[in-house]
């Protein structure tokens, strides 16, 4: 009786000034309770408001995860604070609900090499057992090159089961985990679905979710204030921008004439219009890709081009002879029919990115905002972001990275 009282008194004192949830995203973890965007005390009271039916129930606030919301859930709570749990209930970015077994040391990365920085980011690389072979001879992770490449196109299952990871984790889209769901499920092995590449909000919830199971959650919130700094800054300024004054572009990916849904939102957020926009409407998974007809880019005469080559690691910045590699295929696109005629190729602004630009969403919105609008965006320090992503985030050294975009006469770094 008195725990219950004292619980009530707790939980009215605080009724009135428990923040709303968070709007932007949320964190895809059960004992989230007020559904914002991390687990603190904040969870623990409106937990106690919903046992005493001051609150109603969210979808996040079993923090058990056994169809009961009681003290029970508060424990889970106040442990998961202190990082003691013994599992986390968590959702995976397709909505899947996977109960893990903490703490987690051994990590399978089948994810592509963009998620892959993720684990360095968190300060988790030593937690990684095993990885795509995508990012076998990266020069972007040195120290993973001595793991055993266990997937891409498809998964070594043998060879992942011999490994005893605690967890795998593998991108949403089929071409990424392929039918890893059903071939662990006799070993018990979980499996999340993780991007960890899309549209900074989903982006962000990810990475927050990813923290959590790894332990990182410090890292998180630094990197994040970081990462959003940027953002805001770039979108606050393109507001100062009539519709008549941004600038059109057209984004290649990897292909002749291959465009995607990535490039799509970073255009956007850099105040460019994509000229292939209407093609990637209703598209929240960011999985659409398609080759368009030589002559449509012809027609809609954009008035920037970026080409990033992005498969083989000859397009890192830390790549041997990049920057000649670079200048190549600028040569070779400004030779292709019609393109000299283009206001992109009239006026030279056609660009060549490296691939880590086309990994990372901050880098590329910043980067190809300098491009578009080199006034509006003339004290935005595009060297100095990079060389602190490197620096801060990856322990990479800024000094040995050759090329972010190149041109001939414009060559950013």
């Amino acid at each position: 009786m008195k725990t219950n009282v004292l619980i009530g008194i707790t939980a009215i004192m605080l009724l009135l000034t428990l923040p709303a949830a968070a709007s932007d995203y949320t964190l895809g973890v059960f004992g989230n309770a007020n559904e914002d965007d991390t687990i603190n005390m904040q969870d623990v009271t409106y937990t106690e408001l919903i046992i005493l039916e001051y609150r109603d129930r969210t979808e996040l606030s079993d923090g058990k995860y056994d169809g009961k919301i009681n003290m029970q859930d508060v424990t889970q709570i106040e442990l998961t604070i202190l990082g003691k749990e013994k599992e986390l209930t968590v959702l995976d970015s397709v909505d899947r609900i996977v109960t893990l077994e903490m703490p987690i040391e051994r990590v399978i990365a089948l994810s592509t090499s963009a998620p892959a920085g993720t684990y360095r980011i968190l300060g988790a690389m030593d937690k990684i057992v095993g990885i795509n072979r995508m990012i076998s001879g990266d020069p972007f992770y040195p120290e993973l090159q001595d793991k055993p490449a266990v997937g891409w196109p498809s998964p070594d299952y043998e060879a992942i089961v011999e490994l005893d990871p605690d967890l795998i984790v593998a991108g949403t889209g089929e071409f990424y985990y392929f039918e890893i769901l059903e071939k662990m499920e006799p070993f018990g092995i979980n499996v999340v679905l993780i991007d960890c590449g899309g549209k900074p909000p989903k982006y962000f919830a990810e990475l927050r979710t990813l923290g959590m199971i790894l332990g990182a959650t410090e890292r998180v919130e630094e990197y994040i204030d970081f990462s959003q700094s940027y953002l805001d800054l770039v979108e606050e300024r393109i507001q100062e921008l009539s519709p008549e004054e941004k600038k059109t572009v057209y984004f290649e990916f990897i292909d002749d004439y291959a465009i995607m849904s990535r490039s799509d939102d970073v255009i956007h957020r850099a105040g460019g219009v994509h000229i292939f926009a209407d093609l990637f409407l209703d598209d929240p998974m960011e999985h659409k890709r398609f080759t368009v007809e030589p002559e449509a880019v012809v027609a809609r005469n954009p008035d920037v081009i970026i080409k990033d080559p992005h498969l083989g690691f000859k397009w890192s910045g830390y790549a041997h002879g990049v920057t000649g590699s670079m200048e190549e295929l600028r040569e070779e696109l400004m030779e292709r029919p019609g393109w000299s005629g283009l206001n992109a190729g009239a006026n030279g602004e056609v660009y060549i990115q490296s691939r880590e630009l086309g990994n990372e969403r901050t880098l590329g919105t910043c980067f190809l905002a300098k491009l578009l609008y080199p006034d509006l965006f003339s004290d935005l320090d595009t060297g100095a972001l990079l060389e602190e992503y490197l620096e801060k985030y990856h322990g990479m050294d800024y000094d040995d990275y050759q090329v972010a975009v190149y041109h001939p006469d414009r060559l950013l770094r």
